[in-house]
């Protein structure tokens, strides 16, 4: 299984793909792998959420090139802890600790009171551009919310340090979380927006980290996208 989800992994890595759409099948051997796991009944514990674990399971979906990237990272990171605790191995790199640890990256560094100007709470008619774009922003957010969390760079090398990663993770599902609601908060969402674009320069300038800077633009630009959709 991590034969497999390696060479998906290297298929990944050489296409230089960033954030591309891809078909599943570009890596249908990580892909087996998943649907293996959800089989035994483990793929909840790989730390990845269960919308982009069902796109995952779709062979003929397609899923942008850096969650990919970053859910494959994950699943490695998980059979090589089941390797060392029932096969055997002693083997267990630090990089594959560093994912792991950032699934906890909120509890560990509680995120400082956030100042946001409240403008006001907009109802988002649900025939709209802007709840079209919502609905394009809930799986972005999901997926963002995934490459944040899954760096294995120790702090000193990463783009963003582990408190600032805590605030942007924060905010990520918070605002995931109000934009299911029938009214949202525009205040909260520019202040995602200015978190993101900052977060993805920080990428730019310190070279690391490249897929979640691109996700984070990604992100920022829909952003904007859906503040002027909602006047």
């Amino acid at each position: 299984m991590l034969d497999a989800v390696e060479r998906s992994l290297s298929r990944l890595r050489r296409a230089n793909l960033y954030t591309k759409r891809m078909p599943l099948s570009f890596i249908s051997d990580g892909v087996g792998v998943i649907h293996d796991l959800d089989y035994a009944g483990v793929l909840g514990s790989v730390g990845i959420s269960n919308t982009i674990a069902n796109k995952l399971k779709n062979f003929d979906g397609t899923l942008q090139a850096n969650v990919m990237l970053a859910s494959l990272e994950r699943v490695k990171s998980y059979l090589r802890r089941i390797e060392s605790e029932f096969g055997g191995s002693e083997y267990k790199p630090e990089e594959d600790d560093r994912i792991f640890e950032l699934t906890t990256v909120v509890e560990r560094n509680p995120p400082e009171p956030v100042p946001v100007w409240a403008e006001q709470w907009v109802y988002v008619r649900p025939q709209s551009r802007a709840k079209a774009i919502i609905a394009e922003l809930s799986e972005l957010l999901d997926e963002v919310a995934l490459l944040v969390k899954s760096s294995n760079l120790p702090e000193e090398q990463a783009a963003v340090t582990d408190l600032d990663r805590a605030q942007l993770i924060a905010l990520l599902e918070t605002a995931l979380l109000m934009l299911r609601a029938p009214l949202v908060e525009p205040g909260l969402l520019k202040k995602l927006q200015k978190s993101a674009t900052d977060a993805a320069s920080k990428t730019a300038q310190k070279g690391a980290e490249q897929a979640m800077g691109e996700g984070l633009k990604v992100l920022g630009a829909k952003l904007l996208e859906l503040f002027q959709s909602l006047w």
